[in-house]
């Protein structure tokens, strides 16, 4: 059995990794596991969907009568009950919920880039990798929960140009140059350019300089 693997999430103290297990170019399963290094991340995952598929280490498939033809190639990861946790209580293996968020991207169908112009709209992240806040991956998956259809994502991404649109004519009306707006965007939100705004903030950020402009 060739195995593929891909670095979910990463940080100083915690790496989660994807395995995939393929048969003559067949996908045969997948599974996520959680290590204090990405190589300990990465045995885990083999060895977890190494006992998923009924496999002994040496990869003869033979364990439990198991018929490589009828072996599932896709998961359905349904969320863990855990939305009330509170976060100094958060789960250390957070491999279910990276799984549900893969499951909802491939189910819209979206690209590397339509994942990264989502994060940056919705949480200000550009990687997914970078979340490091448990309640920050619980919201992603959420979001993408409420997702029917890809060309929602695209309705967002319109939504955005006319907010700094118009936030341009409000700003060129106040006759505030580009510092000015700098300095507004870091006392109201900690951040020193729009594009590091979700699409509520700019809601806000625009409500707030009619306010002036009043």
């Amino acid at each position: 059995m060739r195995i593929e693997s891909k670095l979910c999430h990463l940080t100083d103290n915690k790496a989660v990794v994807k395995v995939s297990g393929w048969i003559n170019e067949e996908n045969q399963g997948s599974a996520l596991a959680e290590g204090a290094t990405v190589d300990d991340a990465e045995d885990k995952a083999i060895a977890r969907l190494k006992k998923r598929l009924g496999v002994f280490s040496n990869d003869k498939k033979v364990r439990n009568s198991i018929n490589e033809n009828k072996v599932q190639t896709s998961l359905t990861v349904e969320l863990p009950k855990r939305e009330n946790i509170r976060m100094n209580h958060e789960p250390s293996d957070w491999s279910d919920e990276l799984t549900a968020i893969d499951s909802e991207i491939e189910r819209l169908k979206w690209t590397r880039d339509d994942e990264i112009s989502f994060l940056e709209q919705k949480l200000g992240y550009n990687n997914r990798n970078k979340i490091t806040k448990y309640d920050d991956i619980l919201k992603y998956l959420n979001l993408l929960k409420q997702i029917q259809t890809k060309n929602e994502s695209a309705q967002v991404n319109v939504n955005i140009n006319t907010l700094i649109r118009e936030s341009d004519i409000i700003l060129k009306d106040l006759n505030w140059n580009y510092a000015q707006g700098r300095q507004f965007l870091k006392k109201e939100f900690n951040v020193t350019a729009r594009k590091e705004l979700n699409q509520e903030q700019l809601i806000s950020f625009v409500e707030k300089l009619k306010s002036i402009r009043k």
